[in-house]
């Protein structure tokens, strides 16, 4: 069998390494703003003058790229003007979800990552069977599609992310918060809703793509990205890549282990960092200094509202809650450091959620960081917090689309069900609205 398969990645090797140049071009473009002359992918890219050329007629030719004037950095003079080059918005169009314990977000963008339409629904998930969730989710990408003016033949992929342990190969949910039942196959659900390619990934996977792409992680080769929101999720890019780890489950920053024995988390086990940084976390430290919380389950609504008054006693300056949030910042800080020192990343940026209180944990986060992170490092620690609303989690989603179709035939694609043919007829399609 080693043999079989050495002889097929030689007999693939230099399809393999075209579409791997052509993956890079498309990247390249990708993070440079969308305008970038022919030398310059050059350069960056390492390819020769002959490879870029070719590559980008034949892009040029698919419609997914498009010439547009001299370059604003040309200099004027003797020889040949530089031209732009920039991604054909109308070449391809894809659909990105997010399924949240209280909502469903889909936004629909096009080849540049452009969100569209957006579609917000508030629903409880974890009601749903896996089965009729899968049913759900195919409606409210239908309706997305529909409110763009579009048909669903015009949608070449769909991303979904949810937050829990995914296996981004098989789109097996091995554990989730929105799932009643362990170890669904989810992507297998999904895929005969869909005549295009699905993928199904960790929610916080597709932040990390979304900030690498487009926000404070973009052209960075090492960068943690950590959300904290009901629970603390983060993604890695290491070397210009998402890293996933051997089983596609990489990067559980919050099921890191701070102490034995320690708060109950989520996932069945006890001390993860989210049972001291997320937002049932502080509910719970809150309840325990005396803030009144209804007996009855609560929806996702009611909880941000009671999050909101505890930020709001905290600000007022109730020692019992600064306190809570002074505890959160160590807590992450500790998390943290121990990334620096892991990965050395060039950059960790914190993504809050609804509610932002970075205000209240920011200075003993930094503090711990600074204690914990070894002397070599700790001057170089890059942090920057911010806050992000719905629509970048399907904006993720659809960029892990783009990511997996512009590389696809470079590696086994983690995609559920495969239809070239139907892409290649949308690809045409979309050439001639180019046009």
């Amino acid at each position: 069998m080693k043999s079989n398969l050495n002889s097929m990645s030689l007999a693939r090797g230099p399809a393999i390494i075209r579409n791997l140049n052509r993956f890079d071009v498309l990247n390249t473009i990708r993070l440079h703003d969308n305008q970038i002359s022919r030398s310059e992918l050059a350069e960056v890219t390492g390819l020769s003058q002959a490879t870029i050329s070719s590559i980008v007629s034949h892009l040029i030719k698919e419609g997914a790229l498009v010439e547009e004037g001299s370059h604003p950095l040309a200099i004027r003079g003797r020889g040949r003007p530089l031209v732009s080059l920039r991604l054909a918005p109308n070449y391809m169009h894809v659909a990105g979800v997010k399924i949240a314990t209280h909502q469903i977000v889909v936004s629909l963008t096009d080849f540049t990552g452009n969100v569209l339409t957006s579609e917000n629904i508030s629903c409880e998930p974890l009601e749903f069977t896996a089965s009729h969730l899968a049913d759900f989710v195919a409606k409210a990408v239908r309706v997305c599609v529909k409110k763009a003016k579009m048909e669903f033949s015009d949608v070449s992929g769909v991303g979904v992310g949810l937050p829990g342990y995914v296996d981004c190969a098989s789109g097996t949910v091995y554990w989730s918060p929105v799932f009643q039942s362990r170890n669904v196959e989810f992507g297998a659900m999904l895929s005969p809703k869909f005549d295009v390619p699905v993928f199904v990934e960790n929610d916080a996977n597709l932040v990390t793509l979304a900030e690498h792409w487009f926000g404070l992680a973009k052209g960075l080769k090492h960068v943690s990205v950590i959300t904290i929101e009901h629970g603390t999720g983060s993604g890695l890019i290491i070397n210009g890549n998402l890293f996933r780890g051997a089983r596609g489950i990489g990067a559980e920053f919050g099921h890191t282990k701070l102490v034995f024995d320690g708060p109950p988390c989520q996932c069945g086990q006890n001390g993860c960092m989210e049972t001291h940084t997320a937002g049932f976390a502080i509910l719970r430290e809150a309840q325990a200094v005396g803030f009144r919380i209804p007996a009855k389950k609560l929806d996702y609504h009611a909880r941000l509202d009671l999050l909101r008054k505890v930020v709001e006693r905290a600000e007022n300056g109730d020692q019992r809650y600064r306190k809570i949030f002074q505890q959160m910042g160590q807590y992450l800080g500790l998390g943290i450091a121990n990334l620096v020192n892991l990965i050395n990343p060039e950059r960790v940026v914190v993504c809050e959620g609804a509610v932002t209180c970075s205000h209240l944990y920011g200075e003993s986060l930094r503090s711990t960081i600074r204690e914990m992170v070894i002397a070599p490092l700790r001057d170089n620690v890059d942090l920057m917090i911010h806050h992000w609303g719905d629509e970048v989690w399907a904006r993720g989603a659809a960029s892990l689309v783009l990511q997996e179709l512009d590389q696809r035939d470079t590696t086994p694609v983690r995609q559920v069900l495969s239809v070239p043919k139907a892409a290649k007829r949308r690809r045409r399609r979309s050439v001639k609205g180019e046009k």
